[in-house]
Parts: structure tokens; sequence; C-alpha cells
């Protein structure tokens, strides 16, 4: 049996351009016509049989420039970087930069010069300080004080946001690194405590206390707390509480009276929206937040991609490749294996790969050793990989011509926070015709996706069109005048090095989602299936060195780090920065489609700025661009690249569909 749910581009967060639900009728239309493929969200569940189930959704220049350099933080650890084997591939070059994972931000050095507070608003992010000491979550959730401020995970778990109950003027206190988790007390005890507010663990036993704060007096009071209602899965008011000041009891954060001299303070590093994620200033939604619980979800032990479904369902020929989950050195060396085999086979055809195998092998090992950091995701876990499974496989048609790609199993989760909270306006749940009345999506959960990149070189396109799309965002609009950034899937467009998908930057009013303020700091967000998904390059945009990839990947490479891959089978590296001018290709323009070649790179996608011109927009921004939206890499005669139900056929191994 076969599940599949979908998500198209992403809900319109204004009145008059809600989704509406497809009827049995019009989905066997849709599916006829080929287009379900390019909607899919959850892409791929294995099991025996193939009953399907669709449940529809809808919803979503040159290379220099300057990262705003990361200008709180001193690092002492540079992105890593896989060597290339010597090869006669026409993509060679010294080595494969990628960037470095939250894992391994969390470990770096930083300098910090935390300054005091006047005042509080709505969603500031503070450090809370006693005493030249600060409270902290611990690994366990609880809350502690700690005086260390070296490092980002220190940072990290010493940072709280503020979240505004306006109908009682005071402040939830969530977690940054542990934004599930929220502020309450031990009522055994009076100290203050981390509870799973917003998780798929929650229970009769969450709740969380709201705050006031009194940044001349430096007081802090817990006025109202909130308890969470199964029945309901809302939070009501625990008329029980009584208002109380919050103290220090040795090393513990306790309510109490006389309150103890507590201290809000900025720490210098920037978490919020920039200006061009939001250049029209649009007011803040105060939309209530969409429930998970009206989505299907797994707990993380159930979800079919923490399972066995991968190699139960996989054929023989590629099972060592997923015999354990992650990082593993039987598999990489069966997946090494594996791309000698394909390089041959091709090579015997009279084909080659687009790239050199080590550019694959450092895509799969950056994509497998990128872990879950924190308790960010609804149904996610600590550690779990953000894409458990990278492998290749080696299938030809009904011809007997090879067709080989790389096929990639995720959760479309970022492994850093995704600060969901603070966007502008996020897509809305579609439920009424305007977007006023409707509730947003804020939360994340897990996706299952299964999608193959082509590692076979088909070739370029020469212009636009060359392309044959079964449906694009231009043609969901019936827009006649296509661009670059229009030509492009209703879906996404690629895969970034983190496991999670890209969309065009364009959503389906072919309004950029910059301008309609509808993503997070780093570039991403949630639609109604609440799938994470890239939109644009919050490197571009902020240099907090806490993005999918940040200045510290650039140290000591020739070339900015590779940061995705296209559908087409193209590489998507970083932008160019000023401050590293003599990297490989700077000064070689990038063409219409956001790419270029130089060197014995190939050609590939670069991250990079533009004017809001380009869209033909009169407010006055800067587009910071993953990629583009249309492909470069000629798609028409790569297998089932519009299959429906995406990825239901031999080229991802599936046993069921190959017959030796």
């Amino acid at each position: 049996m076969i599940f599949f749910a979908s998500e198209p581009t992403d809900p319109v967060a204004s009145e008059g351009n809600t989704c509406q639900l497809y009827g049995k009728e019009k989905m066997k239309l849709l599916a006829a016509k080929a287009l379900l493929p390019s909607h899919l969200l959850i892409v791929l569940i294995f099991f025996s049989t193939t009953l399907i189930f669709i449940i529809p959704a809808c919803g979503g220049g040159g290379g220099g420039g300057t990262d705003n350099a990361d200008t709180s933080t001193t690092t002492t650890s540079t992105s890593t970087t896989t060597t290339l084997p010597a090869s006669s591939s026409d993509s060679t070059s010294s080595s494969v930069p990628v960037p470095a994972n939250y894992e391994t931000i969390l470990t770096r050095s930083l300098s910090l010069t935390p300054t005091s507070k006047s005042s509080v608003a709505n969603r500031d992010r503070v450090l809370i300080q006693y005493n030249g000491l600060y409270m902290a979550t611990n690994s366990s959730y609880e809350i502690e004080l700690s005086a260390s401020l070296s490092t980002y995970d220190d940072l990290m778990l010493k940072t709280f946001q503020l979240i505004e109950d306006s109908s009682a003027s005071c402040y939830r206190l969530d977690s940054e690194k542990h934004s599930i988790y929220s502020v309450d007390y031990d009522s055994a005890t009076n100290r203050l405590i981390m509870r799973n507010t917003w998780g798929y663990d929650r229970d009769s036993n969450s709740a969380y206390l709201c705050f006031t704060f009194d940044t001349a007096g430096n007081t802090m009071t817990a006025v109202k707390r909130y308890k969470f209602n199964t029945s309901s899965n809302t939070y009501n008011e625990d008329s029980s509480f009584t208002l109380s000041s919050v103290a220090i009891d040795g090393m513990n954060f306790i309510l109490n009276s006389p309150s103890s001299s507590i201290s809000l303070l900025n720490s210098g590093v920037d978490l919020s929206v920039p200006s061009d994620f939001n250049p029209s200033n649009t007011a803040f939604a105060t939309n209530n937040r969409v429930f998970w619980t009206t989505s299907t979800v797994q707990s993380y032990s159930n979800h079919n991609l923490s399972g066995n479904k991968t190699s139960e369902d996989i054929h023989s020929k590629y099972q060592a490749q997923v015999s354990a989950r992650g990082s593993d050195s039987g598999t990489s060396s069966a997946a090494e294996t594996m791309l000698d085999q394909i390089k041959i086979d091709l090579e015997n055809e009279g084909e080659s790969l687009r790239y050199d195998p080590a550019l694959y092998l450092a895509f799969r090992n950056g994509l497998l050793n990128t872990k879950l950091k924190g308790a960010t995701i609804v149904n996610g876990q600590i550690d779990q990989n953000t894409a458990p499974y990278v492998f290749f496989t080696n299938e030809s048609d009904d011809s007997d011509v090879k067709h080989p790609f790389m096929v990639v199993q995720l959760y479309s989760i970022s492994d850093k926070p995704n600060r969901l909270l603070d966007v502008p306006t996020p897509p809305g749940d579609g439920t009424t015709p305007s977007y006023d009345t409707q509730q947003v999506t804020r939360d994340a959960i897990l996706q299952t996706y299964t999608l193959k990149i082509p590692l076979k070189n088909y070739g370029h396109v020469s212009n636009l069109t060359e392309n044959i799309m079964t449906n694009s965002l231009a043609d969901d609009v019936n827009e006649t005048n296509y661009t670059v950034y229009n030509y492009a899937s209703i879906s996404y467009i690629g895969i970034a090095i983190d496991g999670v998908v890209i969309y065009p930057p364009l959503n389906n009013t072919l309004t950029s989602t910059q301008k309609k303020a509808e993503i997070a700091n780093m570039g991403l967000h949630v639609g109604r299936g609440m799938g994470l998904h890239w939109h644009a390059d919050g490197h571009g945009a902020t240099g907090n060195g806490l993005n999918l990839y940040n200045i510290s990947d650039y140290a000591g490479n020739s070339h900015p780090p590779l940061i995705g891959f296209g559908m087409d089978g193209i590489a998507l590296y970083g932008k160019y920065e000023t401050a590293y001018s003599t990297m490989d290709g700077y000064g070689d323009e990038l063409d219409n489609f956001g790419g270029h070649e130089h060197g014995s790179y190939g050609y590939h996608y670069h991250a990079h700025s533009a004017s809001s011109s380009v869209l033909n927009d009169t407010v006055n921004y800067t587009l910071h661009i993953l990629m583009k939206g249309a492909w470069k890499g000629s798609i028409n005669n790569i297998p089932e690249f519009w299959a429906e139900a995406g990825q239901m056929n031999r080229y991802v191994g599936l046993r069921q569909y190959i017959s030796n």
C-alpha cells in the first residue's frame, strides 16, 4: 500500500487566492495529465501492495556580492572538504567544499558583548541574566544557571523568545534551540522547568507560564499559566495559579517572593526576519496558529522512513547501500562501488556522468551527516538524520539504455531552528475565502520524500522552453510570458544539502515569497502540508552564521561550497563573496539560468542576488536566490521525470519493478 500527500506551491497568504480541494474526478483528470508529480510533497512510502490514496493540498546576474560577514562571531573551524580523485570527467577540481552542518556550527567559538534591553516586544529574543550567570536550557530540557557564552551552542541554549499573549499583556518564553519547549514551573518545588508545549509528545502535563518584565526594576513576574487541554488540543488558563515573582534559590530559578534582580539582554546576534524578506514592512499576521493535529502526523518511531521499509522494498543489488541509516562506512563503500560501476557502464555506452564521482559522494556525505540538533520539529527526534538514505541506482530502460540516479530519501526538515513564529504572513489554511479569517502555518512536521537526481549527462537546453513542462508556475495562472522565474515546477526544483527541498523564489500567484513576507529569516517556511522547504538564500540576506551555508564555509577553499542539486542533475553552489574574489570562476558571469561553466567544474548553478526589478516589482529590494526556477539541464529524456507519484519506478531501485 502506498500513501501520498501532495503539496503544490505554497498557499497564498492573501484574500481571494485561497486553494480549493480537488474532487475525485478532478484528481483523476490531473493524474491523467501527469500533473500530480510536480505537486507531491510526500512522495513515496514503500508497501507491498499498490492501493494509492492521494490527499491534495495547495500552496505554494553576476555572482559577486557580500555576506553580512558574521560580524558577531569568531569561528575556529572551517567547512568540510572532500578530495576528488584523478579523473577525466568534465567536472573535476581539487576538492569539493561542503558547508558545515548545525552540529558543527554549535561547537564553534564566538565572541559576544550582550547589551541591556530597556523594553520588550513580541518575538524579541533575550538572554536572562542573574549576577553574571545566564538562564539556560540543558540537554535534558531542564533550566539551569550557566556562565558560559563562548560557543553557538551556549548562545542557542541561553536564548529565549518572547511570544506575547496580547489578551493578557504577558509573554511566553520559548527556547531558541528547542522551540517546541516553553518555560513552566514545578508546583512541588516552585522551580522553573521546560515543558513540551508544541510537540507530538505533549500531554496533560504540558503547560507554560506567561511573564511580565520590569526592565527598569530588573524584575520578572509570572502573571498567568496556561494548561493543555487534551480533548480540545488547546491551552486554557490555569485558574488555580496565582501571580508570583521569579527569584533565585542557589542555582535555580524559582517562583517566590521577593523577586531577585534579573536582567534581560540582547545577545548581538540578529535572528529576526531581514528587511529583504519583508520589503514592504507588512504587518505581522495575528491569525491563530493551525493545529498540527489537523494533519496526519505520526510519531518518529512509526514514521515510514524511520522503519525498515526502505531495506525491505529495495532490490537486493542496492540493499548494501541502505543497510544502515545515515553515515556508515559499509554503506559508503557500497555506494562508491556502485558509482564506479555506473561510470564504467555509461562510458561503455558512449555516455558519461555529468560530474566526477567525488562530487556526488561529497553531496551524499553532507546529507547523511546532517542530524536534527534541536527540538524544533513537531514529531522529530533529536539526532535523527534529516536524510536517512542516499544511494545510487543503475537501471536500464526497455531499450537496455542505462539511466543511473542518486536516490535521496529525506524528511525535508532543517537541522537548525526554523523560526516559523517570526514569519510576517505565513500561508493560511484555505478554509475561508479571506486570509484574515484563516489559521496560518507555523509548525513543521516530518515529510516523506524519495527523490532521484540524474547522474547521466543529459546535456543542457539552449532556450527556456526547450524543456517540456507538464505544468509550470506560469501555466498554473495562465501566464503566457515565460521567464526563468515562472517557467518552473509548481513544487520542488531541487534538494539542499541539509535534506530540505528547494522551491522557486515565486509562489503560485507569481509573487516572490520575499515580497509576500511569507518566509523565515533563513529563507524557508511551511505550506499547508507543514513541510519545510527553501524559497530564498538566507546567507545572502543575513550573516548570522546560522544559515544553510555561511561565510565560514569559504575559508581555505577554492570555490564556494556545494549546497544542493537541481532535479535536472545540475549541482548548486553558494554565492560568490567579494571577500573571496580569488575563488575559481569568481569573474565569470552567471547566465540567465543562474549558472556558468569554468575550468574543469562543468556547468553548475550558484546562489546569487538580483534586483527585484527583474520581476518587475514596484517595491525595491534584493532577491536572494538559491535557484531561479527554470532548469538549464535537459529533462526531456530523463525517464519517469513527470511520472505519476513521482518515483514509483525501477529507477529508485524498487524490487517490484526490477526483473533481475
